[in-house]
C-alpha cells in the first residue's frame, strides 16, 4: 500500500478544508465557503483495558523504559497490561488459552506471520479517517511497510535500516582516510581493498556485509517468494547482481576468503565488535547499543549505493504497533498510536537514539542528543539516502532465505559457485514451501 495514494485519501478532505479556509481573503467568502471539518471525537477519557503482547521479546521493563511508562502518564484512565513474548510464552500459546489481545508490538519481519496468519489484521483506514490521521507528516515507506496489499495494520514506532559502521582505530593505523556518506559500492570495495591486510600476526578484512540483513533489506526491493507464495524468486538476474556486488566481491581482496576459511565461518557482529579486525561493516542500524561499542572508537556512515540506485538505501525495517481485529477498544487503540507518533513522543524516541517515523526537521536533528554517542554524526548518515520500496513480504520467506544465506557462505568459501547456489535454494525453498502450503 503506498500511503500516498490510499492512505493519504483518508485525510484528503480536511486538508483541503484547511488550505481553502486559509485562501479565502473576504468574510463573505469565508462565511459561504466549506464549514471546517468538526474535530475528531476524543477518547483519551473513556475507560479501556488494553493488554499488548510485545512479540518483539522486549522486557517489561525495557517496554516501560521506551513506551510503557510514557503511555501511563498520557493516559490514566487505561489499564495497560503487558505481556512479554518469549520461546515459551508465544503468541499463538496465548492464543490457545484464550487471553485477550487488543495490540501487538512487533516486528516487519513477524507482522504476516504474527499478525495476518492469525487473522489478527485490522485495516485502519476507518479509523484514521475518523481520528483525522495527517500523514503528510510520515515518512512514506516505513508506514508502507506495514502495509499489506493496499491495508494498513498497524502505525511504525521507531525505522531501522542498513548503514555501514567503521572501526576508526583500523583506518588511523594505516593511515586511511575514514569512508564517507553517500559513498557507491565500488567506492567502498576499493577502500575495503586497501585495509585487507595480514600485519602484526592480524588478518584485517577490509569490507564485511551481514548476509542475511543485505538480503532482507536490499535497495532492489527484491523478494524471496513470487506473488503466488509457492515458488522461491531468487535464481534470476537480479539476485545475481545484489549479490555479487554487496556479498561477493567485498570478499575477493587478498587473503580475505582465506581467512574466513581457516575460521569457517562468514564475517558476523563478532569480527566488528570483538575481535576488532574488521574495518567496515554493513550492518542494521542499532548495533551501537551492544556495550563492546564502548571499547572502540567507531564511526558511521551511510549505506553505499548502486550505480544503477543512486541515493537509494535500504529498505525500511520498522516496530511496529498493530490493533488487533479482536480488540473491543479500537478508538482507544488509536489514541495510543496517535500519541507514539506524534512529534512530542517522536522526539523522545529520537533523542534516545531510536530513528523518528516522522519527517519533521527538529525531530529528526535532535537525534541521539541523550545518548552517548551524539558526536558521531549520525543523522547525515541516516539521512543521506532516501529509503528503497518495501518489498512484498511473505510468512514463509525465510523457507527460502534461510538456504540463500547458507549456501552463499559456501560460494564464498569456495565450495560451490553462485549459479549452483542460486539454483539449488530455489530447489530448496520450492520443496520447502510446497511443504508448508500442504500443512
Amino acid at each position: 500500500m503506498k500511503l500516498s495514494k490510499s492512505v493519504t485519501g483518508v485525510v484528503g478532505t480536511g486538508l483541503a478544508v484547511v488550505m481553502l479556509t486559509g485562501a479565502c481573503g473576504s468574510a463573505d467568502n469565508q462565511k459561504n465557503g466549506p464549514a471546517p471539518e468538526a474535530a475528531p471525537k476524543s477518547y483519551v477519557d473513556e475507560p479501556a483495558e488494553l493488554v499488548i503482547f510485545g512479540a518483539v521479546g522486549n522486557t517489561e521493563e525495557v517496554w516501560n523504559e521506551r513506551f510503557g511508562t510514557a503511555l501511563k502518564m498520557k493516559f490514566p484512565k487505561y489499564k495497560f497490561t503487558y505481556i512479554q513474548g518469549t520461546a515459551k510464552n508465544t503468541l499463538q500459546s496465548n492464543i490457545a488459552a484464550g487471553q485477550t489481545i487488543d495490540l501487538i508490538h512487533d516486528s516487519l519481519g513477524n507482522m504476516r506471520a504474527n499478525i495476518i496468519d492469525n487473522g489478527f489484521q485490522y485495516d485502519l483506514s476507518t479509523l484514521m479517517k475518523t481520528h483525522q490521521i495527517d500523514t503528510s507528516r510520515f515518512e512514506t515507506a516505513v508506514f508502507d511497510a506495514l502495509s499489506d496489499k493496499g491495508k494498513l495494520y498497524g502505525f511504525p514506532l521507531h525505522d531501522g535500516g542498513l548503514v555501514m559502521y567503521y572501526n576508526k582505530d583500523i583506518f588511523d593505523k594505516f593511515g586511511v582516510d575514514y569512508p564517507k556518506n553517500g559513498m557507491t559500492w565500488d567506492e567502498a570495495i576499493a577502500l575495503g581493498k586497501r585495509l585487507t591486510r595480514f600485519e602484526d600476526g592480524i588478518q584485517y578484512l577490509g569490507l564485511g556485509v551481514s548476509i542475511n540483513h543485505m538480503l532482507t533489506m536490499n535497495p532492489y526491493s527484491l523478494p524471496f517468494v513470487d506473488e503466488t507464495g509457492a515458488k522461491a524468486a531468487i535464481n534470476n538476474d537480479a539476485f545475481r547482481k545484489l549479490i555479487r556486488k554487496s556479498i561477493l566481491e567485498p570478499t575477493e581482496a587478498n587473503g580475505y576468503r582465506q581467512y574466513l576459511t581457516s575460521v569457517n565461518k562468514t564475517i558476523n557482529n563478532d569480527n566488528f565488535m570483538k575481535d576488532k579486525n574488521l574495518a567496515m561493516f554493513v550492518m542494521n542500524f542499532y548495533l551501537q547499543l551492544q556495550p563492546d561499542f564502548n571499547t572502540f572508537n567507531w564511526g558511521i556512515a551511510s549505506l553505499p549505493v548502486f550505480g544503477d540506485l543512486p541515493g537509494v538505501g535500504s529498505q525500511p525495517y520498522p516496530n511496529g504497533l498493530f490493533i488487533t481485529s479482536t480488540s473491543k477498544y479500537k478508538d482507544q487503540g488509536m489514541e495510543v498510536l496517535k500519541f507514539l507518533v506524534s512529534d512530542d513522543f517522536q522526539m523522545q524516541l529520537s533523542r534516545k537514539g531510536f530513528i523518528p517515523v516522522v519527517k519533521t526537521k527538529a525531530v529528526r536533528d535532535a537525534f541521539a542528543q541523550d545518548t552517548t554517542f551524539k558526536d558521531k554524526q549520525i543523522v547525515e548518515a541516516l539521512y543521506t539516502n532516501k529509503p528503497a520500496a518495501p518489498m512484498a513480504r511473505s510468512a514463509n520467506e525465510g523457507l527460502v532465505l534461510s538456504p540463500l544465506g547458507a549456501n552463499l557462505a559456501k560460494v564464498i568459501m569456495g565450495q560451490m559457485d553462485l549459479n549452483t547456489a542460486l539454483r539449488q535454494t530455489e530447489e530448496q525453498g520450492n520443496k520447502a514451501l510446497e511443504e508448508a502450503v500442504r500443512k
